[in-house]
């Protein structure tokens, strides 16, 4: 009596097993079938220079033609000017204290931290 009872489940499990797997499939297939409805309605075939399509123009390119530069290179007397005025606004910056240093004392850096939450809350709640 048992054996038929564990037959009975058994078949009875399969079944179920076999649907589910049944219905997956089907649930996967459905993915691929589309409708006119669903469509973008399309107007004019892309043409192949916008479509990312290489086209054969049937001649071979010109490696010769120098390629056009976007902006016109600096001279060397150009460049040595811009640096030097960068340096003059970084020692600039160094001498007013602002080179971005990390303070190391301890208790400045917990007190900032300590007022650091309260005043960004202040300023986001408009206080």
């Amino acid at each position: 009596m048992t054996e038929l009872a564990r037959e009975g489940i058994f078949s009875v499990s399969r079944a179920l097993l076999l649907g589910a797997a049944v219905l997956a499939i089907q649930f996967q297939l459905s993915g691929c079938a589309s409708t006119s409805e669903s469509a973008p309605l399309v107007t004019a075939p892309p043409s192949s220079a916008s479509s990312g399509q290489a086209v054969n123009t049937g001649t071979y390119p010109n490696l010769n033609i120098a390629p056009q530069v976007a902006a016109p290179q600096l001279s060397d007397e150009e460049k040595n000017a811009k640096l030097a005025g960068l340096k003059a606004v970084q020692n600039a910056q160094a001498a007013k204290g602002g080179g971005g240093e990390v303070p190391n004392d301890e208790t400045l850096l917990k007190k900032l931290a300590a007022t650091h939450g309260q005043k960004t809350l202040s300023e986001i709640e408009g206080k």
